[in-house]
């Protein structure tokens, strides 16, 4: 509905300027010396418009443009955020499955980026299954965690690698 109303209202725009332009007696005179250029005042209303849109269509392709490198490097981060979380649910699927290597291996991964607290635990715990005590230790040396259920689960699996030893 509303596209119909935008067109209905370009072709009485058109019908107004077409009716406008039928009655038109003014000239524009344009003196550059020794040039000289004479216009029928639509022509040169035309002519004035058409320049505004294009001027306007190079001011909006530049800003884009100039936008651009910061929206790539936006969604660069967001996409490997995506990755390490969609890595980190992977390791704790392996990890209540059973798969302590997998597991493991997936939580280094995430490790690697950067360093979430939970992938950090993921990979001490997996490392505890797998009977790798000093592996485990420094797992929890990198889960460092301002949450306190995070942090009960660090000092618990860090109680666990302490018993084993």
């Amino acid at each position: 509905m509303r596209s119909a109303l935008w067109i209905l209202l370009l072709f009485g725009l058109a019908v107004v300027f077409v009716l406008t332009a039928r009655i038109d007696q003014g000239y524009v005179l344009i003196v550059y010396p020794p040039w000289r250029v004479e216009l029928s005042f639509m022509l040169a209303t035309v002519l004035a418009m058409l320049f505004f849109f294009m001027a306007y269509a190079l001011v909006r392709i530049v800003r884009v443009g100039l936008r651009l490198p910061g929206e790539v490097k936006a969604w660069r981060v967001e996409r490997h955020k995506r990755k390490a979380g969609d890595a980190l649910s992977q390791a704790t699927a392996a990890l209540i499955g059973g798969d302590a290597a997998a597991a493991r291996k997936l939580a280094d991964q995430v490790l690697a980026g950067e360093a979430p607290p939970l992938a950090a635990l993921l990979a001490a715990r997996a490392a505890l299954d797998m009977g790798d005590r000093a592996a485990a230790l420094v797992y929890l040396a990198k889960a460092k965690s301002s949450t306190d259920r995070l942090e009960q689960a660090r000092e618990c699996l860090a109680r666990q690698a302490g018993e084993a030893q």
